[in-house]
C-alpha cells in the first residue's frame, strides 16, 4: 500500500417522521426510501510528509534485501564442495589406476604362465621323440654289435647297453642328474662326459642327443668354455646358445648345443674308448 493516511467521517440521513409525510400534498410524487438509516462513508487521503516518511522503521527495507554476507557464505560453501568432490574423484582416480595396474599384472603373468605351458608341452614331445629314435638307434647298434662279436672281433667291443662307434664306446644314460652328479656318474664306470673331437663325431652323436649333457662348461660367467679334461673349446664345430646369465654347463639337443643351469637334472653322455 503506498505511504498515504486514511480519515474516517460518518454521515447519517435520518427519513422524516410519518407525520410530515402525511402533510405532502397527494399529488406529490415522492419517492420514499427505506425506513433504514444511511450511512455514508467520507475516505480521505493525504500524503505523509517527507520527515514522517523518513521517520519510519526500515525494518521491511532490511527484509527485502538480503544480509551482506550471504553471498560470501555461498561461496564459502560451494568452495568446500568443490573441494571434498575433487578429494574424492582423486582418490576414486587412485584406486581405478591400482585396479587397473594389478589386472594388467595378472594378464601378463597369465600370458606368461601359458607361454611356459605351451613351450613345456612342446618339449615333452620332442623329448618323447627323441626318446624314440634314441632308443631305435641303440637296437640298431647293439645288434650291429652282436654281429661284430660273433664275427670274433672282441677287441672293440664295448660294455653291454653302450654303443661302439669309430672305436669309442658311447653311454646315455636315463638317470637324471645335475651335471656334477653326471660326471661322477661318468667316472664310475671308467669314462668321463662326452667331449666332442670331430664334425663325423658330432654328426653321430646329434642323431641320438636328446638333452643330454655333455663334458663342455665355464668356471664363471666372464670365462671361456672348457671341455671337462681341460681341453680347449673349438667354436669351428658348434656354438654355444646362451639363455640366461650365469648358466655354465652345455645341454645338447637336435643337434644344437645350449648353455643351462648345472643344478639342474637331466641325462647326460659318457664316452670312453673301447676294450
Amino acid at each position: 500500500m503506498t505511504e498515504q493516511s486514511v480519515t474516517y467521517v460518518d454521515l447519517r440521513f435520518h427519513t422524516p417522521a410519518e407525520q410530515k409525510r402525511k402533510r405532502r400534498p397527494k399529488h406529490t410524487r415522492i419517492i420514499e426510501t427505506s425506513e433504514q438509516e444511511i450511512t455514508y462513508s467520507d475516505l480521505k487521503f493525504h500524503t505523509p510528509s517527507k520527515q514522517q516518511r523518513q521517520q519510519r522503521p526500515t525494518s521491511a527495507e532490511s527484509k527485502k534485501s538480503p544480509s551482506p554476507s550471504s553471498p560470501w557464505l555461498i561461496t564459502v560453501i560451494l568452495g568446500l564442495l568443490c573441494l571434498a568432490l575433487l578429494v574424492t574423484a582423486r582418490v576414486l582416480g587412485a584406486k581405478f589406476l591400482q585396479a587397473s595396474h594389478q589386472v594388467r599384472g595378472h594378464n601378463e603373468e597369465l600370458i606368461q604362465k601359458q607361454a611356459i605351458l605351451k613351450n613345456f608341452t612342446q618339449l615333452q614331445e620332442t623329448l618323447k621323440n627323441c626318446m624314440q629314435q634314441r632308443d631305435d638307434l641303440q637296437a640298431n647298434n647293439t645288434e650291429l654289435s652282436n654281429v661284430v662279436n660273433r664275427e670274433g672281433d672282441k677287441s672293440s667291443s664295448c660294455p653291454e647297453g653302450w654303443i661302439q662307434h669309430r672305436g669309442k664306446c658311447y653311454h646315455f644314460t636315463n638317470e637324471w642328474s645335475s651335471w656334477q652328479k653326471s660326471r661322477e656318474y661318468c667316472l664310475s664306470h671308467g669314462s668321463r662326459l662326452l667331449r666332442i673331437e670331430n664334425k663325423e663325431e658330432l654328426d653321430f652323436i646329434n642323431s641320438l642327443a636328446c638333452f643330454h649333457w655333455i663334458g663342455l662348461f665355464r668356471r664363471g660367467p666372464a670365462t671361456s668354455w672348457i671341455w671337462e679334461d681341460d681341453t680347449a673349446y673349438s667354436t669351428n664345430l658348434f656354438q654355444v646358445k646362451k639363455n640366461k646369465p650365469g648358466e655354465s654347463c652345455v645341454l645338447l639337443n637336435a643337434g644344437e648345443a645350449s648353455s643351462y643351469n648345472c643344478a639342474q637334472r637331466y641325462r647326460c653322455i659318457c664316452v670312453k674308448r673301447a676294450a
